[in-house]
């Protein structure tokens, strides 16, 4: 069976949660505040099993521009999504900054929902569609179907339900990878049990019985029981909606940006990242204060431009980024700026150097390297640029077998690299039954 997350996405009060409830029976506000004010406030979760072996978490997300960090939170691990459109309102501020953070994330499948159509004429309903057409042309939606529907009486559900099903077969399995690896975003203490940590489970493979460290930090625990879609499972893997019961943890233990981790990983306060600034955000100097969001995981950071002076909405740059609160990241994570003010959406970008040394210059030797990197990460997956960042950074000779571990490729694949650019760029000698490679300009000092 095949398992995805379908997030909603949208502005507020356009039916994000009401059409959930058509579509599950569930309904995703059940905090005191969100039935008092009406709106949804926290992350929303339900399931449904679709059509043709498809079993689907969904996130409800709030559409409220004061919630904006909430939304990104959960939209991090969508794998499709159905941005929803009230037939009464058409296209609003939140939809437009929700579309934004939808495209900077990734998100490529989804469909387009336009709610509430019991309460417009034909005329109306064309417009809005129109509408939908011009405004996402150039994303990753623009191709998405546009299906009506009411959720007050019914109209169009059954036809989403088999949209939903037909895209999620297009959507392709994410690599399972090494690291089982999830962000909290709720805790919960369950009488008799104790706590259950929820999240999206990002990466990997995790089983009852194993044990999990609590990262930041060395604090590690042991499965007691484990969850999908409310039933008892034996283990939980990439593309579920996970919840953990977990032996001897402690709500003092926790705090929001948190991630469950199979293996012990260093936290890091320092990334290299290629960003985007959205078309409809503002400019950035050289250097700018950021708040920057990953998962649950939000900070103050500083951020400094390598290879322009000027950012401009629409433009791309690879930037450092200072973070104030240390965190577990990745390589290829990918995240969301927003302004110090925290009431504007700038842009967003994906990460290619989790522990880079600060860059004090900016020289043309600097700007081609991160570009050779980047695109190293990012794209091509060449191991050149790979093996010689890492070279760079432990300025000493390093054993094959040391650098094939941290760079993830097999000593074959490194060993035909050194070979490709042995006496330009390092040199790889015989020692013992291995191969020592330094880094030949450093050997020249």
């Amino acid at each position: 069976m095949k398992h995805l997350i379908i997030g909603t996405a949208g502005h507020v009060d356009h039916g994000k949660t009401s059409l959930i409830k058509a579509l599950t029976q569930i309904d995703c506000d059940t905090h005191k505040a969100e039935k008092e004010r009406g709106i949804t406030i926290n992350l929303g979760f339900s399931h449904i099993e679709l059509p043709d072996g498809i079993s689907a978490g969904i996130i409800d997300v709030p559409g409220h521009k004061d919630f904006i960090d909430t939304m990104v939170s959960g939209a991090c691990s969508f794998d499709m999504v159905m941005m929803v459109i009230a037939a009464d309102s058409g296209i609003m501020p939140q939809t437009i900054e929700h579309l934004n953070i939808i495209n900077m994330l990734g998100v490529e499948k989804g469909v387009v929902v336009i709610s509430k159509t019991d309460l417009v004429d034909e005329d109306l309903l064309e417009l809005v569609e129109l509408e939908i057409m011009d405004q996402f042309a150039g994303t990753t939606l623009q191709d998405a179907p546009i299906i009506p529907v009411s959720s007050a009486n019914g109209a169009g559900i059954d036809h989403l339900l088999i949209q939903l099903a037909e895209i999620g077969q297009a959507v392709s399995n994410r690599p399972i990878g090494k690291l089982f690896r999830m962000y909290i975003d709720r805790l919960f203490d369950v009488k008799g049990l104790g706590y259950v940590a929820t999240g999206s489970v990002l990466g990997g493979k995790l089983s009852k019985g194993a044990e999990v460290h609590l990262l930041p930090g060395d604090k590690k625990y042991k499965v007691r029981g484990l969850q999908r879609h409310a039933k008892n499972v034996e283990f939980v893997s990439v593309g579920d909606r996970a919840a953990i019961n977990l032996v001897g943890l402690k709500s003092e233990d926790f705090e929001k940006g948190m991630m469950l981790c199979d293996e012990l990983v260093d936290a890091t306060s320092l990334v290299d990242a290629k960003i985007k600034l959205f078309k409809d955000g503002g400019a950035l100097p050289r250097r700018a204060n950021v708040i920057f969001h990953a998962g649950t995981f939000k900070t103050q950071a500083r951020m400094q431009l390598i290879d322009k002076d000027k950012l401009m909405p629409g433009e791309e740059a690879h930037v450092q980024i200072a973070l104030s609160k240390s965190g577990v990241l990745f390589d290829r994570d990918r995240f969301i700026i927003r302004n110090t003010s925290s009431d504007k959406t700038l842009g967003g970008g994906q990460i290619f150097d989790v522990q880079p040394l600060i860059h004090r210059k900016r020289t043309e030797d600097l700007i081609n390297r991160m570009e050779e990197l980047s695109e190293a990460v990012l794209g091509d997956n060449s191991i050149v640029p790979l093996m010689m960042a890492e070279l760079k950074k432990q300025q000493a000779p390093m054993s094959l077998l040391a650098l094939s571990e941290i760079i993830e490729v097999s000593e074959e694949e490194l060993s035909d690299a050194c070979e490709e650019v042995h006496g330009s760029s390092v040199m790889m000698y015989k020692a013992g039954s291995g191969f020592i490679v330094i880094d030949q300009f450093l050997e020249n000092k």
